[in-house]
């Protein structure tokens, strides 16, 4: 499928990126109870970020429609990982390979930048991501301690 990954326009499309994320937040966790806490700030951060080195935020595109969201950076507490925030496509577009492609790109912009490793958390009931990460590669490393029910997971780039 030819996909194509963009920087986030964010004032024209800033309302779509909450709805992914909320949609994110809904996968992730069952509820999206908790989710308008989880948003404060981030188009200040979203904004702040984008003008900062090390910080990638991409929407997804097929054709002209805005398909996903891929939000990471190239840098975290560990040395020479870089850290995935997001990795969202809409449900129409989930489990037609294109996650393999979106993981791809992320490792590909994160080698550039010099990492060797990826990290990333993800939700314990969001089995449809973990059996991805896991046939991807992902690794598990440990528990979250600032996400109840979630781990990290790493990835050798």
């Amino acid at each position: 499928m030819d996909i194509r990954f963009e920087p986030i326009d964010i004032d024209t499309h800033f309302s779509q990126c909450v709805a992914f994320r909320r949609d994110a937040y809904l996968c992730s966790f069952g509820t999206d109870v908790g989710f308008e806490d989880s948003i404060i700030g981030y188009e200040a951060l979203l904004r702040q970020n984008t003008l900062e080195e090390g910080w990638y935020y991409f929407h997804i595109w097929h054709k002209s429609q805005l398909i996903g969201q891929l939000e990471f950076r190239s840098f975290s507490k560990t040395p020479d990982t870089g850290y995935v925030q997001l990795i969202y496509l809409i449900s129409e577009y989930r489990g037609l390979g294109l996650g393999t492609e979106l993981q791809e790109f992320i490792r590909t912009q994160l080698r550039d930048a010099g990492c060797s490793k990826a990290k990333l958390s993800v939700s314990r009931a969001n089995k449809t991501a973990l059996r991805h990460y896991k046939r991807s590669g992902w690794t598990y490393l440990f528990p979250n301690p600032k996400g109840k029910n979630m781990d990290f997971y790493q990835l050798d780039l």
